[in-house]
């Protein structure tokens, strides 16, 4: 067990912060004469349920057995039992449905880049943005949001303190990444007012003290951990799991008994980006290792463009990926007998691209589908037997012009246990 400080338990609770966007809560009425429409965060989400089936939820109330979301602010509601829903998206699903209000909210929030400011990152997943600050010699991890957090090192995965710092991938040891480039590796054994490790040099221990502010960043060799539970993301980077969620009629989000302590954390609802029920069970594509070749392209492209998975904060953690086609693409996923959800795009500029969209479970053909000006958006949905998903894109008539798509909110479902 590693040493470091611990504060006594305390309930995490969210200050205010200013409003930056422009999206409201309140209480509309419906047309006629019935009674009005409780508005829990007047976002524009959409619920995918069990079914893999989405529905529009602006406004959206979640209490502690349904998530009851509307067409559009007085429109028709529907509801979703809470042990049905599977993952709640805010913002659009496509470029094409982009406006330029959300673009802004991401840009103003830093969503649109990769994260360069210091920030925790848990082995569970979780991501906290914030700084390290010390009450006396006891450190801290001060968030905007939540009250001050012990440092706890055998649940850190990696630190950055120092804004824009480079932070090291470790594999056997742990590293830190100081202030002026230089690197130290070893076992972090404490921290405080300075980070202590053992820099292992043969079968002696050879203790390192490093003043703190002299540290840029560092990570750790502890273990990962599957995310389990409800996981929510927020505006700016966060992710934050806990017992349940709750979006009520007064414009907060509450996530009861957060995996980071504390009873209960408020957030404003206009910062949620999305909602995972069960965290354990959908795994985004974009954090699956990719296999690349030419497909029956073979002849005609001797070089693939590696994909690309688009920089930022994204809901769920499913960033869009690029792929130029014509390539096939294979993942290999966590076990068999998964679902597979993804909304195909062709991007804005591909004016030109005309292309099959080939979807197979291990060389099982499944779906097939034509992307072109004319269909530039198609969801797919389909269950694999396999455990390995691939995706061809074959050129059309036209040959291997522009031929590019955009997998958004690619996720893979893991069969239930």
């Amino acid at each position: 067990m590693r040493c470091t400080h611990h504060l006594p338990p305390h309930r995490l609770s969210l200050v205010a912060l200013p409003l930056v966007l422009t999206m409201g809560f309140g209480v509309r009425g419906q047309d006629g004469d019935g009674p009005p429409t409780p508005v829990g965060g007047s976002i524009p989400s959409r619920v995918l349920d069990q079914d893999l089936e989405e529905h529009p939820a602006d406004p959206i109330v979640i209490d502690a057995t349904v998530v009851l979301g509307w067409d559009h602010p007085g429109g028709i509601s529907r509801a979703v039992p809470i042990d049905e829903a599977l993952t709640v998206i805010v913002g659009p699903a496509t470029e094409r449905d982009s406006t330029p209000e959300w673009r802004f909210i991401r840009k103003r929030a830093g969503d649109q880049v990769a994260h360069r400011g210091p920030y925790i990152r848990f082995v569970d997943g979780q991501f906290v943005p914030g700084s390290l600050a010390a009450d006396g010699t006891t450190p801290l991890w001060r968030n905007t949001w939540l009250h001050d957090l012990p440092i706890d090192l055998d649940r850190i995965s990696e630190m950055r303190i120092i804004d824009g710092a480079e932070v090291p991938s470790v594999e056997d040891v742990d590293e830190v990444i100081l202030a002026n480039g230089d690197r130290v590796r070893g076992l972090i054994e404490s921290i405080g007012m300075e980070l202590v490790i053992d820099r292992m040099r043969g079968s002696e221990t050879s203790l390192t003290r490093i003043p703190i502010d002299r540290v840029a960043s560092f990570a750790m060799v502890n273990p990962d951990e599957q995310p389990r539970g409800m996981n929510a993301w927020f505006l700016g980077g966060h992710r934050l799991a806990g017992a349940g969620i709750r979006i009520g009629d007064d414009g907060y989000v509450r996530i009861e008994r957060p995996g980071l302590g504390g009873d209960m954390a408020e957030v404003p609802v206009e910062f949620l980006r999305g909602i995972v029920f069960d965290a354990g069970r959908v795994v985004p594509l974009a954090t699956i290792p990719v296999v690349i070749d030419a497909g029956d392209a073979s002849s005609v492209r001797p070089w693939i463009p590696e994909p690309t998975v688009s920089p930022g904060n994204w809901p769920i953690d499913a960033a869009p990926i690029r792929l130029d086609g014509p390539l096939r693409a294979t993942w290999r996923l966590p076990a068999a007998g998964c679902r597979f959800s993804a909304t195909i795009e062709l991007p804005v500029d591909s004016t030109r691209g005309s292309f099959d969209l080939v979807v197979r479970d291990d060389q099982r053909e499944v779906r097939r589908v034509v992307i072109d000006a004319s269909n530039p958006v198609s969801r797919i949905v389909t269950p694999l037997t396999s455990d390995r998903l691939t995706i061809e894109i074959e050129m059309g008539a036209d040959g291997p012009f522009m031929d590019v798509a955009m997998l958004r909110e690619a996720i893979i479902i893991r069969p239930e246990n």
